[in-house]
C-alpha cells in the first residue's frame, strides 16, 4: 500500500490536502511562462484600477513631460509633429444645414460660417489668441499634459466684446488639485462623479497654484470652486477606462528620451573636451630635472599657439587619445527615435527628420501615421470642437446673430456641421494625381471630396475653374503644356505632377 493511501485511512484530512496541493502544482507548471516568477523576473501583481495607478503618480507625470519638453528638443519635435498633422492649422469648419426637402441651405451655411469666423478672432477669455491658435494649445495640453479644462463663459460676468455671448476660459490641469478628495462626494483627484462614474462637476483652485504672485501663500480648501460639468469641456488622453485624470502621450517613453538626453549631453561633453587638445609629459627613471615642483610634485610651465619647450632627459611628450565625436551615436541616437515614435504613434521620419527612405517607405509611414492622428481628431471634434459649435449656435440663436431664417428651413439640422483635419501631404505629387484620376474614372471616389482631402473648398474650387473656363485661361495652359511636354517628361513650366494633377482636377 502506498504511503498516500496509508495516511488516507489514518488521516484523510491532511491526505486530501496533500493531493490538492499536489494537483495545483502540476497545473502550475502549464502555466504561461510568461507569468512564471524568478530572481530575473519578479511576480508582478497590479490590481489597481486607473484612477489607482494615477493617484501613485500624481502630477510628476506632467512635470516630467514638461521638463522635457523645454529642455529636449527632440521631445519638442514629437508634440509638434502630433499638433501639426492632428490641427495643422485649425480644423475646417462648414456647416451642413439643409433645408426641408434635403438640399443644403447654402446661404444660410455661408453665413453661419462667416459668423463662426468672427467669432473666431476673439474666442478666449484673456484676448490673446484666436480660434486656430486655440486648437493648437488644447491638443498640444492634452498630448503634453494630459489634459486640459475649456469653460464655457456665456453669463454676464465676463465682458463680451461683441453681441454672441459666448467666450472659451482655458485652464491648466494644474488647476484641478490630484490631491482633492471628498469620498461623501465621489470627488477623486478634484473631478466628481455620479453612480455611473459620470462627471457631475470639477474642483478647481481659483488661481494657478503655481503662479508667482500665489506661492507665499497657503493653499486652502476654501480656495477651491465648484464648476459644473455642463459648464465644462474635459479634455483628456487615457488608456484605461473610469480614469478621471488624463496621462501624457509621451508616459510610455519618458524614461528613454530622459536617457537619451543624459547621452546626447555625455557625448556633447566628451566631444567638446577632445577638441582642446590636451598632453602630458611622461617620467621614467632616467628623469634628472629640475627640483622645483608645485605642491604635488609637478613642474609647472605655460603653454600657448607655436610654444616651443625643452624637455629634460627621461622625460616624453604624449596626448590623450580621443575617440569624438562617436560615431556610433547617430545610429543609436535613431534607433531610440524609432521607439518613441512608435511609443506615441508619430512618424520617425518627420520627428528625427530623416527622410532618407523610399516613396513606398515613406507613403505607407504616412498611412499608418495617418490612422493615430485622425483618431486623435476625432476625439478632438467630439469633446472640444462640437460641443463648443453646438453652445456657439445657440448663443447665435439667442442673440438673434444668425439673421433671418431661411422659410423651409430644417431646424433639426441646425447643429449639423462637417470638421476636417489638415489635409494629407503629397509625397509624389504625381502618382498622387494619377491614383485621384483613376478613382475619380472609376466612379470610387468624388471630385468633392477629393478636394476636401486636399485642404480645399470644393465650391471656391469650382467657382475659381468656372472663372479660368470663362476667361480662356484654362484651355490656354492646357495646350502649352501639351505643346511643350515630351513622351516621359511633364511641362518645363510644370512642377512634376502638375499636368497630372490639372487631368484629375
Amino acid at each position: 500500500m502506498k504511503a498516500v493511501d496509508l495516511l488516507g485511512l489514518v488521516m484523510p484530512r491532511t491526505a486530501a490536502k496533500y493531493l490538492m496541493g499536489r494537483y495545483q502544482f502540476q497545473q502550475a507548471q502549464r502555466l504561461y511562462e510568461g507569468v512564471s516568477s524568478s530572481q530575473y523576473r519578479p511576480t508582478i501583481a497590479n490590481r489597481t484600477s486607473g484612477d489607482g495607478v494615477m493617484n501613485i503618480a500624481g502630477g510628476r507625470l506632467r512635470e516630467y513631460s514638461r521638463e522635457l519638453e523645454e529642455n529636449h528638443d527632440l521631445v519638442v519635435s514629437v508634440f509638434d509633429d502630433l499638433v501639426n498633422n492632428t490641427i495643422g492649422e485649425g480644423a475646417r469648419v462648414q456647416p451642413m444645414v439643409r433645408m426641408a426637402d434635403g438640399k443644403l441651405a447654402e446661404d444660410f451655411n455661408d453665413s453661419l460660417g462667416e459668423l463662426w469666423t468672427k467669432w473666431g478672432q476673439d474666442p478666449e477669455t484673456t484676448g490673446e489668441l484666436a480660434f486656430p491658435s486655440v486648437e493648437r494649445l488644447v491638443a498640444r495640453c492634452m498630448f503634453r499634459d494630459g489634459e486640459i479644462f475649456v469653460q464655457k463663459v456665456i453669463d454676464g460676468r465676463y465682458p463680451h466684446r461683441t453681441d454672441l455671448r459666448l467666450a472659451l476660459e482655458l485652464i491648466e490641469a494644474d488647476f484641478c488639485p490630484f490631491d482633492y478628495q471628498d469620498i461623501s462626494r465621489n470627488v477623486l483627484h478634484g473631478v466628481e462623479n455620479n453612480a455611473w462614474n459620470r462627471a457631475t462637476a470639477f474642483w478647481l483652485w481659483k488661481n494657478h497654484p503655481g503662479d508667482p504672485l500665489n506661492l507665499s501663500i497657503m493653499p486652502r480648501a476654501e480656495d477651491l470652486k465648484r464648476v459644473p460639468a455642463s459648464d465644462m469641456l474635459h479634455i483628456k488622453f487615457s488608456r484605461r477606462l473610469r480614469q478621471r485624470r488624463g496621462v501624457p502621450i509621451i508616459h510610455a517613453v519618458l524614461n528613454r528620451m530622459r536617457d537619451v538626453k543624459d547621452y546626447e549631453e555625455s557625448e556633447r561633453i566628451a566631444a567638446k573636451v577632445a577638441a582642446d587638445m590636451t598632453g602630458f609629459i611622461k617620467r621614467t627613471a632616467e628623469y634628472n630635472g629640475p627640483t622645483e615642483v608645485n605642491a604635488s610634485g609637478n613642474r609647472e610651465f605655460s603653454l600657448q599657439a607655436g610654444a616651443i619647450f625643452q624637455l629634460q632627459p627621461g622625460e616624453d611628450v604624449a596626448t590623450i587619445a580621443s575617440n569624438r565625436p562617436n560615431a556610433g551615436l547617430e545610429k543609436f541616437r535613431n534607433a531610440m527615435l524609432r521607439a518613441v515614435a512608435g511609443g506615441t504613434g508619430t512618424r520617425y521620419s518627420s520627428i528625427s527628420r530623416d527622410y532618407n527612405g523610399t516613396y513606398s517607405a515613406q507613403r505607407q509611414e504616412l498611412v499608418e501615421g495617418a490612422i493615430a492622428y485622425r483618431a486623435h481628431f476625432a476625439y478632438l471634434v467630439s469633446r472640444f470642437h462640437r460641443p463648443v459649435y453646438e453652445q456657439f449656435i445657440a448663443q447665435a440663436m439667442l442673440s438673434k446673430q444668425l439673421g433671418r431664417i431661411p422659410r423651409g428651413l430644417d431646424m433639426t439640422t441646425l447643429n449639423r456641421v462637417d470638421f476636417r483635419a489638415p489635409a494629407l501631404p503629397w509625397i509624389d505629387p504625381s502618382s498622387e494625381a494619377k491614383a485621384y484620376a483613376t478613382l475619380v474614372e472609376a466612379n470610387l471616389e468624388s471630385r468633392a471630396e477629393i478636394m476636401r482631402q486636399r485642404g480645399r473648398d470644393p465650391v471656391k474650387v469650382i467657382e475659381e475653374i468656372e472663372e479660368e473656363r470663362a476667361s480662356g485661361l484654362s484651355a490656354v495652359m492646357i495646350q502649352k503644356a501639351a505643346a511643350s511636354a515630351t513622351p516621359g517628361q511633364a511641362s518645363e513650366d510644370a512642377q512634376p505632377g502638375e499636368t497630372d494633377s490639372a487631368a484629375a482636377a
